[in-house]
């Protein structure tokens, strides 16, 4: 379980600085947050536009595009009964693109999240009802702290400018060419990406 925390974690980290490098405009304003609430105490803990970009990008790149559940009871799902000891597999990535509850789902708009809160059967990057991943409030703290410390750390810059394909691996789909990106600090510029 700690394994499988770690690498979607971090292929949702990959994500998001891919998806930022993508669309300056977003990575304008949030280092702008970032750095505004760093100066009030505490940029780790970050605001709502930081909030709003990890909620984005786990909808537009979850990590486990699919869940499995067996039904336990029988049920009626979508008109139909579905009997006891059914396996089903709701399809996050469908979900997460619908138009009617996404507009524009394939657009990188952390603002929606602005607007209006995730819905609890809309947004499920981490499953929902009683089988949500435990980890989910932890994982996205974990990535504000990242994201929040990176941005205040270094600049940041595609290695590449087009945007990456998902590419699957292990349990998740991550950025085709790892996420690569050049870091440069006042010391030194590092190149990083996902494994």
């Amino acid at each position: 379980m700690l394994m499988a925390g770690h690498e979607t974690t971090g292929t949702a980290l990959a994500w998001a600085f891919e998806r930022l490098l993508r669309h300056p405009d977003k990575l304008k304003r949030l280092r702008e947050e970032v750095f505004s609430e760093g100066a009030n105490g505490d940029a780790a803990a970050g605001g709502p536009y930081l909030d709003a970009v990890v909620k984005e990008t786990m909808r537009l790149c979850p990590a486990a595009p699919i869940v499995v559940r067996k039904i336990l009871e029988p049920m009626e799902l979508g008109g139909y009964e579905v009997p006891a000891g059914t396996t089903v597999a709701p399809c996050v990535h469908l979900v997460h693109r619908r138009p009617d509850v996404y507009p524009q789902p394939l657009s990188f708009m952390p603002e929606r999240f602005l607007e209006r809160p995730a819905g609890t059967y809309t947004w499920i990057p981490f499953g929902g009802g009683v089988r949500r991943c435990l980890a989910a409030s932890y994982a996205q703290m974990l990535m504000k702290q990242v994201i929040a410390t990176v941005l205040s750390e270094v600049e940041l810059r595609a290695v590449e400018p087009r945007s990456e394909r998902p590419k699957k691996s292990a349990i998740t789909f991550v950025p085709d060419r790892h996420g690569l990106v050049v870091a440069a600090g006042d010391r030194q510029t590092t190149v990083f990406g996902s494994a």
